[in-house]
C-alpha cells in the first residue's frame, strides 16, 4: 500500500513539472505602444504609452493590473519614469519631467529647455528627451541625448545645474561633440553613465567626468544583483566573440562577465531586472532569459510573449520588451509594438514569480522516489539532501542525509524543494499552509 501511495506521489510530481514548463507570460492590459512599465512605493502599476503625436499619456493600476485609469496629465511621449525621493518622475520629449506625489495618479509638468538652449539652441532644446535619469545622493541627475550634457537638480526639476561638459567631449568629424547618453546608474557609490560609445564616472569633488571605456557599444541597459552592476548592450551584435553581459563591483574600474545562455549569439539586450538572486534578461528580439544563479545556467522564459517565425531562418522573432520589474507575487514587462501597426501585441505582460524555473537543476524523477508534506513537516521515503527555497529563489532551509525535514517554521507560502539522492536531483513544489 505504501509502495502504491509513493507511486502516485512521483505521478503527481511529473504533472507539477508540466504545469511549471507550461508557465505563461499573460497580457494584462493592452496599450498601442507601450513604453514603461513601473512600480510605486504602494504598490501601484504605472505604465506609459509612447505615441508619437503625443496622444499616448500614463496610465495607473490600483489592483496589479487588474483594472486601469488614465492620468490627467498632458502627454509628451515619456519614455522613462524613475523614484526620486518622494516623487515619481517621468522623463518625455520636449525637455519636459512630469512628476507625481500620490504614487501616478496626478502629476505636474516641468521643463528643463530653458536651461539648455545655452548648450544645444532653442530647437534642440525644445526638442530635447532623456533616456538617462537617476536620482542619486539627494540629487535628480539627467543627461539629455542630443549633446547638451549632464545636469542635477537639488529640488526635483525646478532648477538645475550643469555638471562639467568639457570633461565630456570627445573629437569627431564635426568638431567637439558630446555622447548620446542612454543610462546612469550606480556602483560602489559611484555615478555612472553610459553613452553610446562612452562611459564615464563622476568626480564628486568637482562635478567633472573620468572616462572609464570607449567601447560602450550602447551599454544601456542594467540591473544590480549580488553587489554587481551588470550592464547589457541594446544594439544588433550576433557573436559569441564578445560579452553577453559585463559587470563591476568596484565603481567601473574593473569589469567582469556572466555566462551566457547555452548555445545563444544574441547579444542584444533591451530590458533587465533583478530581485534577490534572481536576474532576467529581456533581447531586444530573442525572448526572455532567467537565471537564479548568475548565469551559470539560464531559462528561456519567453512563452506567451507574441511573435513571428523568420521566413529567412524559421527562428522566432519576439516582440520587444521595454522594461521589466516586480512586486511580492508578480514579474511585470512592458511589451511595445510600433503605435502604425494598429495591432494589439503590445501592453503589459505579467508571470508568476511561483513559476519560475529552478534554473540549473536536472531534475530526475523515478518511481522508487516519493515525496509527502503535511504543515509540519516534508517527508521522504528515501533519505536525501534537502533544500528548500522561497518562490524569490532564497535558501530558506538545508538538511543532508535526511528522510523527515522540520518545515513548521517555514511562513505560509509556496517553497521549491532540491533532494540529491546520489546522482539524482529531484525538485517540485509545496505549499505551507
Amino acid at each position: 500500500m505504501i509502495k502504491k501511495y509513493f507511486f502516485l506521489l512521483s505521478t503527481l510530481l511529473v504533472l507539477s513539472f508540466t504545469q511549471q514548463a507550461n508557465a505563461q507570460w499573460e497580457q494584462i492590459y493592452k496599450l498601442p505602444a507601450t513604453q514603461c512599465i513601473f512600480l510605486a512605493p504602494n504598490g501601484n502599476l504605472i505604465a506609459s504609452d509612447f505615441q508619437f503625436d503625443y496622444s499616448g499619456g500614463i496610465y495607473y493600476s490600483e489592483d496589479k493590473g487588474t483594472t486601469w485609469n488614465r492620468a490627467d496629465v498632458e502627454d509628451f511621449a515619456y519614455n522613462t519614469i524613475i523614484q526620486a525621493g518622494e516623487y515619481i518622475i517621468a522623463s518625455g520629449e520636449c525637455s519636459t519631467l512630469a512628476r507625481s506625489k500620490d504614487n501616478g495618479k496626478t502629476w505636474e509638468l516641468l521643463n528643463y529647455a530653458y536651461f539648455m538652449q545655452e548648450y544645444i539652441g532653442d530647437k534642440g532644446a525644445e526638442a530635447d528627451l532623456s533616456y538617462a535619469i537617476t536620482y542619486y545622493k539627494d540629487k535628480l541627475f539627467l543627461a539629455d541625448f542630443n549633446g547638451g550634457g549632464v545636469i542635477y537638480s537639488e529640488d526635483f526639476g525646478e532648477t538645475w545645474v550643469m555638471t562639467d561638459r568639457e570633461s565630456l567631449m570627445y573629437e569627431s568629424e564635426y568638431g567637439l561633440v558630446i555622447d548620446s547618453f542612454y543610462k546612469l546608474d550606480t556602483s560602489n557609490d559611484n555615478l555612472l553613465l553610459f553613452g553610446a560609445y562612452f562611459v564615464y564616472r563622476l568626480n564628486e569633488e568637482n562635478y567633472t567626468w573620468e572616462l572609464l571605456r570607449n567601447d560602450s557599444n550602447f551599454m544601456g541597459v542594467t540591473a544590480h544583483i549580488d553587489n554587481k552592476l551588470v550592464c547589457g548592450r541594446s544594439i544588433m551584435n550576433y557573436t559569441d566573440a564578445v560579452p553577453f553581459l559585463e559587470y563591476t563591483t568596484d565603481g567601473g574600474s574593473t569589469w567582469g562577465e556572466l555566462p551566457r545562455p547555452e548555445g545563444m549569439i544574441d547579444n542584444n539586450v533591451r530590458a533587465m531586472h533583478s530581485f534577490d538572486n534572481n536576474l532576467i534578461v529581456g533581447l531586444q528580439m530573442g525572448g526572455i532569459y532567467y537565471t537564479d544563479n548568475l548565469g551559470e545556467a539560464w531559462s528561456d522564459i519567453s512563452e506567451g510573449i507574441p511573435y513571428y517565425v523568420s521566413p529567412a531562418d524559421g527562428s522566432y522573432v519576439y516582440e520587444i520588451p521595454m522594461v521589466i520589474t516586480s512586486d511580492d507575487e508578480y514579474i511585470y514587462m512592458a511589451i511595445y509594438d510600433e503605435p502604425w501597426s494598429e495591432g494589439t501585441l503590445s501592453g503589459i505582460y505579467r508571470y508568476k514569480k511561483s513559476n519560475l524555473p529552478v534554473a540549473g537543476i536536472n531534475a530526475t524523477l523515478n518511481d522508487n522516489f516519493g515525496i509527502y508534506c503535511d504543515n509540519n513537516n516534508l517527508y521522504l521515503n528515501n533519505a536525501a539532501d534537502v533544500t528548500i527555497y522561497n518562490i524569490n529563489g532564497t535558501l530558506v532551509l538545508s538538511q543532508p542525509n535526511s528522510s523527515e525535514v522540520n518545515i513548521s517554521n517555514l511562513q505560509k507560502g509556496i517553497y521549491i524543494y532540491q533532494a540529491q539522492i546520489n546522482n539524482a536531483v529531484v525538485s517540485g513544489k509545496f505549499i505551507k499552509q
